[in-house]
C-alpha cells in the first residue's frame, strides 16, 4: 500500500517558493501587528509564541518568523528586557509530514543570526477546533488556508455527505457563474451554510488562544461580486486567473481518469480539496452582529479588504500581453509545470488511500493527472500571474 503520509520533501518548498511573493508582500502587517501585539503586553513578558495555522512545508512561515524575530530583538531594545523567547507553532492536518517544515526553520534561523532564542514545534489538529491553550498565543496567521471546507461535517439537508459532485457544484457556482441553474439553490444555500459555520469556528477558537492583546492575521482567496467596484478595479485581463481556477483544471483531469476507469469514484473523491472562496461580506458577517459567539468571544475586526498579490516569479501581467495564442499556451504549459511540485503531493495523498494501490501505481497515476492538467491549462492558455485575496486583521480585547 502507498503511504497517505501528506509529505512535501519531495518539491514542494524549492519549487514552489518562487509563489512566496504574497508572504513577502504581507510581512510589513505582520511586523504591524507584531509591534501593535507587543504595545499590548506587560513590560515583564519573558515569551511571544506566534502559531501559522496551515504551515504546510513552512517556508511561508519561516518569512514570517524573521519578520517577527525582528520585532522581537527590536522590542527587547526599547521596553521588553525579559523578552528573550519566541515561541513558534506549526499548525496543520495531523497526517502532514512536519520534518521538511522543521528542518528547513531551522536551517534559515542558522543562517539568519539572531539573539532572540527561537523554538519551533508542530501541532497535527484542525484548525476548525482549539490547537492550543487557552490565552497562550500572542499572534496568530494562516495564510492561503482558511478557504478550505472542514470535509468531516456534512451540509445541512444533504445527509449523504460531502461528495465530489458537490465538490463540482461549487466549482460551477463559484467559479463559473454561467453554469450555475435556478434550481441549484438548495446546493448553494447549504455550501454558504456550511461556509459560514466552519469560518465562525474558525474565529472562535483562534479567540480562544489569544491572549487579550493578542491579534489574528488571515490572507486566502477571495470572491468578489462580478460588477462590483472592486471586480472591476483587480480584472486586468485575460492572462489573470486565481489559483482557485488552477484546482479546477486538476479537478476535470482527475474526472477524466474517473471516467476512463484509471481510478474510482473514491479515490476520485479522496483527491478534490474542497473550497470555498468567501465574499469579503461574508467574512466580515460575524463581526458585524453583536450577538455572534466570535463577538462574545472578544475578537475584535480591524480591517477587512481587498489586496491584490501578483506571482512575477512566474510571470508579469506585461510580458504575456502581446503573445500569440501559440505562445500563450506555451506559457501555460510551463506555468502548469512550475505549479507541479505543489500539487502533485496533493494529489498523491489523496490516491495513496487505497488499499489496493502500491506506490509504482500511485506514480503512474499522478503522472497522468497533471500531464492531462497541463494539456487543459494549455489550451485554455491558464496563467496565474497574480491573485485577489481578502486580509483580515482581528485583536482580543
Amino acid at each position: 500500500m502507498a503511504s497517505s503520509t501528506y509529505t512535501m520533501a519531495t518539491g514542494y518548498g524549492e519549487r514552489f517558493k518562487r509563489a512566496s511573493n504574497y508572504t513577502r508582500s504581507l510581512c510589513p502587517k505582520i511586523q504591524q501587528c507584531t509591534r501593535q501585539v507587543l504595545t499590548n503586553l506587560p513590560p515583564a513578558t519573558k515569551t511571544f509564541r506566534f502559531c501559522d495555522f496551515g504551515a504546510a512545508d513552512g517556508y511561508c512561515t519561516a518569512i514570517l518568523v524573521q519578520s517577527i524575530a525582528e520585532c522581537v530583538s527590536t522590542a527587547r531594545e526599547q521596553r521588553f528586557e525579559a523578552l528573550r523567547e519566541l515561541d513558534v507553532v506549526l499548525e496543520d492536518q495531523k497526517q502532514n509530514d512536519f520534518r521538511p517544515a522543521l528542518n528547513y526553520i531551522e536551517r534559515m534561523l542558522e543562517e539568519k543570526k539572531t539573539d532572540t532564542d527561537v523554538f519551533v514545534s508542530s501541532v497535527g489538529r484542525s484548525y476548525f477546533e482549539q490547537c492550543l491553550p487557552s490565552g497562550s498565543v500572542s499572534l496568530s496567521s494562516s495564510l492561503q488556508a482558511a478557504h478550505y471546507f472542514d470535509v468531516r461535517t456534512p451540509l445541512k439537508g444533504f445527509p449523504t455527505g460531502f461528495t465530489l459532485p458537490l465538490i463540482r457544484r461549487l466549482g460551477e457556482a463559484k467559479g463559473n457563474r454561467e453554469l450555475l441553474q435556478p434550481g441549484d439553490t438548495a446546493w448553494t444555500d447549504a455550501l454558504k451554510e456550511k461556509a459560514a459555520r466552519e469560518w465562525e469556528a474558525f474565529l472562535v477558537h483562534r479567540a480562544a488562544e489569544l491572549q487579550v492583546g493578542g491579534q489574528l492575521v488571515v490572507a486566502t482567496i477571495v470572491d468578489i461580486p462580478y460588477g462590483s467596484e472592486d471586480y472591476t478595479r483587480f480584472s486586468t485581463g485575460r492572462v489573470e486567473c486565481n489559483m482557485y481556477d488552477t484546482w479546477w483544471h486538476i479537478a476535470t483531469a482527475l474526472h477524466e481518469l474517473a471516467i476512463a476507469g484509471d481510478i474510482d469514484g473514491t479515490e476520485e473523491d479522496n483527491c478534490v480539496l474542497p473550497t470555498y472562496r468567501r465574499t469579503l461580506d461574508e467574512v466580515k458577517a460575524p463581526f458585524l452582529d453583536s450577538t455572534s459567539p466570535v463577538r462574545k468571544a472578544g475578537l475584535q475586526l480591524l480591517q477587512a479588504e481587498h489586496v491584490l498579490s501578483k506571482h512575477p516569479e512566474f510571470f508579469s501581467s506585461e510580458s504575456l500581453a502581446h503573445l500569440s495564442e501559440a505562445e500563450m499556451r506555451s506559457k501555460a504549459l510551463e506555468y502548469s509545470r512550475q505549479i507541479e511540485g505543489f500539487i502533485a503531493p496533493m494529489v498523491r495523498v489523496g490516491l495513496s488511500k487505497a488499499s489496493h494501490r502500491n506506490e509504482d501505481e500511485v506514480d503512474v497515476l499522478v503522472r497522468k493527472a497533471m500531464d492531462r492538467a497541463a494539456a487543459l491549462m494549455a489550451e485554455k492558455k491558464w496563467v496565474n500571474t497574480s491573485e485577489v485575496l481578502f486580509l483580515l486583521v482581528a485583536e482580543k480585547v
